[in-house]
């Protein structure tokens, strides 16, 4: 490839217009640096599913050098959609629907094993559809790039068999073919693409972590007697397929990726190869409110909040949420590896600790903890929406009997007299209606969770290890809990509020991973001014821990007893919840300066020099 700039910059990821995991917020938060840096030069490539295309993507008719190609990917059984993504600064998409080309699988799965050993002997179609999805978008870039020049970047195995394609096809016999691969129409020696390759977590190491296993003191001890992860162990946590892909990528691939310091450890493991380049994670900062919008936003999702905390707690006993501190845990249920399970029992210590403040009469804030942490569920708890919707129904009924009273005010200020009794048998009647209704769960104890579960609750983590820690949401539990297994939504029935929006009013976001290649949330909780914690083994944490100061996230030392971790995490939660507000209001200001540091407009550098090294490497 010729010293110039590339002609296309394909983005080739599952993700793209298809919201099912976290890679989906890299991306969509980096387009317009993307697109400001490549122009029209840039492509995202993704899978096609109706459900979020209708929603994020503007289908467009497509240029015709494109639609020519998109009539010859259809002879195939690949169906082509051009478009934008409605996101930042909309990029030009195409969006692959692989389904007519599901009859190769077989044949595309072989290819990958005696190529590059990739082991897909014991797959399903969760597997399958990828992968098919993935080489399909390999022969689209193969067809656009004919006679000019690229880099195409691939994110994570599900991606990784259009990597392979292409990177077959520049080994290829001269005929197109690439050793038996390819539709013949170019050259490999003329096929002048740069891959790139990031992989966001590597799939053994998840699964290894997951299992209760000291992942990172395997790590360091098995690479200093000059060992590394086989396939074997793969097999053994039934990953062979998803890890054998990456590895192959990792190894393939012009330049090999990750996000962060944490994570090229784990591949230098993981798959006995040291990243090229370390991407570190953004976000979109300027798409999050100033501090001053923050300030009078926060007021009114408190509002809504502190209505559905009193409607959640008020018919079991007598709680004022005014001065009310709200923390809170969010992402994949991982019990171990999001660090679930140092939460939960810090929840425990934290709620003796402040119990026994009370008892020595020191002020105290009541404090809520939400769990937000999705899983299976069957709807919302018929109690909890009894609770939730006679509480508004209140609000109604008082709604209803205003006129009369503001007509009791009027007349006697007319008169001028002081309105002293407003009371009328209409009055009387409606609230002695509502007063017995609303407090005839007197006695009893709020749910810990607000949802049904779809399987027995007895064998849910999370619901076991907050009776083990003595939360039962009694009323002298200072520390209350609610367990909010369902997505976020404003139109959820509840709480009723989007995720962003739902944490805007919490004091503290908890999140201590065990396992965490990079860490979005506490980075997002910071750019909303909210102070987190996050741990020294996730890259997010590792790479704001020495920018930090102790001051708006917190960097919680993982290289301890677990019992001391407990009790480190319970401090830091004990010291926030306890805080003055004036002394809040800095840390939330801090916080949302740390995150300025993780603006793309900073960090998209390293893709930039990560595409440059792939075009170096095969000139």
């Amino acid at each position: 490839m010729e010293n110039k700039e590339p002609d296309y910059v394909f983005e080739v990821s599952f993700e793209i217009c298809n919201k099912v995991g976290g890679i989906y917020a890299v991306l969509e938060s980096k387009t317009a640096q993307m697109v400001k840096h490549y122009k029209s030069r840039y492509c995202a490539i993704g899978f096609y599913n109706k459900q979020y295309a209708d929603v994020e993507f503007n289908e467009e008719e497509p240029p015709e050098n494109i639609k020519k190609i998109f009539n010859e990917l259809v002879n195939f059984g690949i169906e082509c959609h051009y478009g934008t993504w409605m996101k930042h600064a909309n990029p030009k998409t195409i969006l692959i629907d692989p389904s007519g080309f599901m009859s190769e699988r077989d044949r595309i799965k072989t290819e990958l094993w005696e190529n590059y050993g990739v082991d897909s002997i014991n797959v399903d179609i969760e597997y399958d559809e990828p992968v098919v999805w993935s080489y399909a978008a390999g022969m689209l870039i193969e067809e656009i790039i004919k006679d000019k020049c690229g880099v195409a970047h691939f994110h994570e195995w599900m991606a990784g068999a259009g990597l392979l394609y292409l990177e077959n096809l520049k080994k290829g016999d001269g005929n197109g073919n690439g050793n038996g691969s390819g539709n013949g129409n170019v050259n490999g020696d003329d096929l002048k693409i740069a891959t790139v390759f990031t992989t966001h977590a590597t799939m053994l190491g998840r699964s290894m972590a997951g299992s209760g296993l000291n992942l990172h003191e395997k790590i360091e001890s098995e690479l200093a007697n000059g060992e590394t992860a086989t396939n074997d162990s793969a097999r053994r946590y039934g990953v062979a397929g998803k890890h054998t892909l990456e590895k192959a990528c990792a190894h393939k691939a012009n330049v090999f990726t990750t996000v962060s310091e944490t994570t090229a450890r784990e591949c230098e493991y993981i798959h006995g190869k040291k990243p090229d380049v370390v991407l570190p994670n953004g976000l979109n900062i300027e798409k999050f409110p100033h501090t001053d919008e923050l300030s009078i936003s926060r007021k009114g999702y408190w509002k809504k909040m502190k209505s559905f905390l009193t409607a959640y707690f008020s018919r079991y006993y007598d709680m004022d949420f005014s001065s009310s501190r709200v923390v809170y845990i969010s992402g994949r249920y991982e019990f171990h590896n999001k660090g679930i399970d140092l939460f939960i029992r810090s929840l425990g210590k934290l709620n003796e600790k402040l119990k026994k403040d009370r008892h020595e009469n020191k002020e105290t804030y009541p404090v809520t903890a939400f769990i937000w942490i999705p899983t299976g569920i069957r709807g919302i708890n018929s109690q909890v929406l009894e609770d939730v919707t006679f509480y508004r129904e209140m609000g109604i009924q008082a709604e209803e009997i205003m006129p009369e009273i503001k007509k009791e005010i009027i007349k006697s200020w007319a008169h001028g007299k002081i309105p002293r009794n407003l009371s009328n048998n209409n009055l009387l009647k409606i609230s002695k209606k509502v007063i017995a209704h609303f407090k005839n769960r007197k006695g009893n104890t709020p749910r810990l969770c607000a949802f049904n579960l779809s399987y027995d609750e007895q064998n849910d983590m999370i619901l076991n290890s907050l009776k083990e820690n003595e939360l039962f949401n009694r009323e002298e539990d200072i520390v209350k809990v609610i367990f909010y297994p369902a997505y976020l939504s404003s139109t959820d029935g509840l709480l009723g509020l989007d995720y962003l929006n739902a944490t805007i009013p919490c004091s503290l976001g908890v999140f201590p991973s065990y396992y965490e290649p990079w860490g979005y949330t506490p980075l997002e909780a910071a750019a909303c001014g909210i102070p987190a914690v996050t741990t020294d083994l996730a890259g997010f944490g590792k790479f704001i821990k020495d920018k930090n100061g102790k001051n708006g996230i917190y960097v919680l030392e993982m290289d301890k007893t677990k019992e001391k971790v407990v009790d480190e995490l319970m401090e830091i939660i004990y010291e926030n919840v306890t805080m003055p507000t004036n002394e809040l209001v800095d840390i939330r200001i801090k916080a949302k300066e740390l995150a300025a540091l993780c603006d793309w407009k900073i960090l998209i550098k390293y893709y930039l020099e990560a595409h440059k090294l792939a075009v170096e490497k095969i000139r």
